[in-house]
């Protein structure tokens, strides 16, 4: 029998498979008031979640040294990591049971993330989809993370994946960059944090409005 379209699918986590951007942009917001910086708009914090958290903090605070960063990346993520804010992901429609069905198919199922990968592992834990996940990768596996493609990169290594096999899916242009400059197929997923408009424009490989149908994306059936 043959395999599915995609041996590899690498997933974003954030705004792809959870519905975060809220907890996430609140998060960033309460960190920056807490340090003394100003407020910044919701909708350009969101502009930049996916990339690294230095380079999120860098964004909403121009001219910030690399100590005032790293202040604010801990802080973030000392809050991020705990037990209660982890029990607040849930994840979008149609999430578990397409993942069940991509692994049936034979899809192997990789979480490629900017979060560090034992906050991810918990998250995917919390929201019940772990049997489903052959491997996270996240930014704390990488020296360079999105949209550099060093993720993907590691992960066809991993599974031993030619590139023409593999599938990169995410909400933001910073994850249709990482798989068009690891030479893999594309899926941009409109409901999350990018417009659709910013996905369009780099020309992904698929785009898709809900996730169950990435099934026939990476299954090649109608």
């Amino acid at each position: 029998m043959l395999g599915p379209r995609f041996a590899m699918v690498m997933l974003d986590l954030d705004g792809t498979l959870v519905d975060s951007e809220a907890m996430l942009v609140g998060l960033v917001n309460e960190t920056l008031t807490a340090n003394g910086h100003p407020f910044a708009a919701p909708r350009s914090i969101a502009a930049t979640i996916g990339l690294p958290l230095e380079e999120v903090f860098r964004r909403a605070v121009r001219g910030g040294g690399d100590a005032t960063i790293a202040s604010l990346c801990a802080h973030y993520r000392a809050r991020a990591d705990a037990v209660q804010f982890v029990s607040r992901f849930r994840l979008f429609d149609g999430v578990a049971s397409t993942l069940e069905a991509l692994r049936a198919a034979g899809a192997r199922l990789v979480v490629g993330t900017s979060k560090g990968r034992k906050t991810t592992l918990d998250i995917v834990r919390h929201c019940g989809i772990a049997d489903a996940i052959d491997d996270v990768i996240g930014g704390d596996c990488v020296a360079r993370g999105k949209p550099h493609p060093e993720m993907v990169e590691r992960a066809l290594l991993a599974f031993g994946v030619d590139p023409t096999r593999a599938l990169v899916v995410g909400d933001t242009t910073f994850d249709i960059e990482m798989g068009q400059a690891a030479g893999v197929a594309t899926c941009g997923v409109t409901y999350g944090m990018h417009e659709p408009s910013r996905l369009r424009a780099l020309q992904p490989t698929f785009l898709i409005d809900r996730f169950d149908a990435l099934t026939a994306v990476v299954t090649g059936s109608p």
